[in-house]
């Protein structure tokens, strides 16, 4: 099975043309009234946009303050080294 994320795009890349070519940055586990659920904090590496993602089909944009709290000072993101374009 494919996981869901591997279906996400980014759309300004689609609309222009562009592969989609998505990272993980971080995963946050939270407690919500549904139950735990899983945010994948998301990385367009064409164009840089942010997202993050609590659905299969769904991404929504994130402010630079919450990729800053969530990402850079996530202890599972320190070491890691941006993929080479």
């Amino acid at each position: 099975m494919i996981d869901s994320l591997f279906t996400l795009y980014c759309e300004e890349c689609e609309v222009a043309g562009r592969p989609s070519r998505l990272w993980v940055r971080a995963e946050i586990e939270l407690s919500s009234a549904r139950g735990p659920e899983t945010q994948h904090y998301i990385e367009c590496m064409n164009c840089g946009f942010h997202f993050k993602s609590c659905m299969e089909d769904h991404m929504e944009a994130v402010d630079e303050d919450e990729w800053r709290r969530c990402v850079e000072e996530s202890p599972e993101t320190s070491g890691l080294r941006s993929p080479v374009s």
